[in-house]
């Protein structure tokens, strides 16, 4: 149990706080990758396996560990080993390759061996963390509007309003960047969602969350979180096939933009109440000579806040996005160019900026990234890697078929859902070595196989009642 909450914890914060000096005494530090407190998480699993499978084989309940399951999140893990072994920076791909098999077996274990009371539990706790996330994520809002020190928000220089691109800042709360923070939201929301589709009804507290929630995603003015959402909506439509859900879906989404549109008014309204202060001139002394008569200064510009959100949101050829689209090309080619093996785990920022073959594994962190899953898996793990993610592939397919099926009455809904949108925002994003990407696809499997189980039991129950009923009628026509 501590290893699941422990995971829950480290998949939703990409920073954590560490301690300072100075006021208030705490700084957010990425720690993803192998740190510590992940190694605990995944000895607490690993511990966990160790103990069902001891009881299975004390014959006291417990399980052993399935196969298939085992070989379909192994599967990658060997395709990175294999392109690590042809890679351009062999030092960059082993690491890289450590940290993905690392979030592979992770993900596994949570397939494999978490329990439904369990599930429901770790679902409270990414409710609960999402109430952090949101308040203080608000509060990193708020307070860069009104001027709060970045020691206080917490917001890196390029997203406040002050360093930043934009006249407003963009949240990221506990996360990397607000992409990251986008990316995790789709699993609070997925449960959320599927909640209310499944029970048609909602707490208070679950639907001012929702609210408050989909304000904060839309302040990450995150486009690819933001074009997974609106892909993974009615796709939650049409497998919970029923309307009645689809008016509380749109009270809490028209109430989110309320909230996005109000904390944009006040922003606007703050930066233009300092715009006069900051255009004006000191007060001259009185020894100071009077300035000279001549034209006076044009007055600054109005800060066009709402503008530059909307404008961001909608265009898809500024800068970030051309980007993008300069990297992709080269990309692809990597992958024609290496088409069995590629070129090696995370070697395609290397060879994209021209980097060393001889470069160091946080050297090639600092590089960009070509910011699209599907490409930098092709490249970097050629076609081997494509043919053995496969199972794995399947897997998930069947899973997300069998919550169809049930119009979302199923244990996997919500991460369904999250593994909808986070597969539409992988197209603008690199999410593949992430731990909350596999403990997501670990869950979905969870939910499916937690749901076989219960049909199980349920057949095994009735096999029995009716065995039960035989043999009552068989010893009622014997009595005479």
């Amino acid at each position: 149990m501590a290893g699941l909450v422990l995971t829950a914890v480290i998949m939703s914060w990409d920073r954590v706080p560490q301690f300072e000096s100075q006021a208030p005494f705490v700084s957010l530090v990425d720690t993803r990758g192998l740190a510590p407190q992940e190694l605990i998480a995944c000895l607490l699993l690993v511990q966990r396996g160790f103990v069902l499978a001891w009881d299975r084989f004390r014959k006291r309940g417990g399980t052993w560990p399935n196969a298939g399951l085992f070989a379909a999140f192994a599967l990658p893990g060997v395709a990175a080993g294999i392109a690590t072994l042809t890679a351009y920076n062999f030092t960059v791909a082993v690491m890289s390759s450590l940290v993905f098999c690392f979030a592979l077996a992770r993900g596994w274990m949570v397939a494999q061996y978490i329990r439904e009371h369990e599930l429901k539990l770790f679902e409270n706790i990414i409710l609960w963390l999402l109430v952090l996330m949101v308040v203080f994520g608000y509060a990193q809002f708020l307070g860069d509007v009104f001027g709060v020190s970045q020691r206080w928000t917490q917001l890196l220089p390029q997203y406040n309003s002050t360093t930043g691109a934009f006249p407003f800042p963009r949240v990221q709360s506990f996360a990397l960047e607000p992409l990251y923070l986008g990316h995790w939201m789709f699993l609070p929301l997925g449960i959320l969602l599927t909640r209310y589709w499944r029970t048609r009804k909602a707490s208070a507290f679950e639907q001012i969350l929702l609210v408050s929630t989909l304000g904060i995603f839309l302040l990450t003015l995150s486009r690819g979180a933001i074009l997974g959402l609106l892909v993974t909506l009615p796709v939650l439509i049409i497998a919970g096939r029923s309307w009645r859900p689809v008016l509380y879906l749109a009270r809490s989404g028209a109430l989110a933009l309320v909230i996005v549109a109000g904390m944009l008014f006040l922003t606007h309204t703050v930066q233009e109440a300092r715009a006069p202060e900051a255009a004006s001139p000191p007060p001259s002394s009185p020894s100071a000579p009077a300035a000279s008569s001549g034209p006076t200064e044009a007055p600054p510009p109005k800060p066009d806040v709402v503008g530059k959100f909307t404008g961001h949101a909608i265009d898809l050829n500024d800068g970030s996005a051309q980007t993008r689209y300069e990297l992709w090309p080269d990309t692809l080619r990597m992958f024609i160019d290496h088409p069995l093996t590629g070129i090696g785990p995370n070697n395609t920022r290397l060879l994209l900026h021209d980097g060393s073959a001889t470069a160091s594994p946080s050297e090639a962190n600092k590089l960009q990234p070509v910011n699209n899953d599907y490409l930098a898996y092709l490249s970097e793990l050629g076609l081997v890697g494509v043919l053995l993610a496969l199972p794995l592939l399947w897997l998930v397919l069947r899973a997300m078929w069998g919550v169809a099926r049930a119009r979302l009455d199923h244990p996997a809904s919500p991460y369904a859902f999250a593994v909808v949108g986070m597969a539409v925002e992988a197209n603008n994003f690199q999410s593949f070595a992430l731990l909350r990407t596999w403990v997501v696809v670990g869950l979905l499997l969870a939910g499916a196989r937690i749901m076989s189980e219960r049909q199980a039991q349920a057949e095994s129950s009735e096999e029995l009642a009716d065995t039960v009923v035989l043999r009552t009628d068989s010893v009622g026509a014997k009595t005479p």
